[in-house]
């Protein structure tokens, strides 16, 4: 990768820290044709036992599964694949739903995705996510 361009990105990331800034990040990889979206926000679950019945129609028509590796998010198109990331551990997750969401908060997991990741009794965390396309 271009060193100029590893300065310049280490910078703008830098100065989006300093300002307080989260958001979406373009980072070119090593192959030039391949960009990977890299973003920051808190993340949340649902899907407790008993809050949605299984099988419940989601945004997108699928049926609802608490165990599914699925994820809601405003804006994304449903079938989007997004790796979340939470003090290095890691879930792939299909946007499938749509929700509610206010502040920072950017995605709702499915029970069974968070908990790959992290223990539901925290019920917000603050991730890194990666839009796989």
């Amino acid at each position: 990768m271009n060193t100029k361009l590893v300065r310049r990105t280490a910078i703008a990331v830098t100065a989006m820290g300093l300002l307080g800034l989260t958001g979406a990040l373009v980072v070119p990889s090593a192959n030039a044709s391949q960009v990977s979206t890299l973003a920051t926000c808190n993340a949340t679950w649902y899907g407790a036992e008993g809050e949605i019945p299984e099988g419940w129609p989601t945004a997108s028509g699928e049926p609802f599964s608490r165990w599914a590796l699925k994820a809601a998010h405003n804006s994304l198109p449903f079938g989007t694949r997004v790796k979340v990331t939470y003090q290095g551990r890691s879930v792939t997750v299909t946007i499938n739903d749509r929700g509610g969401f206010g502040g920072a908060t950017c995605l709702d997991l499915t029970y069974g995705a968070f908990t790959q990741i992290a223990n539901t009794d925290l019920g917000v965390i603050p991730v890194q996510y990666e839009i796989l396309r």
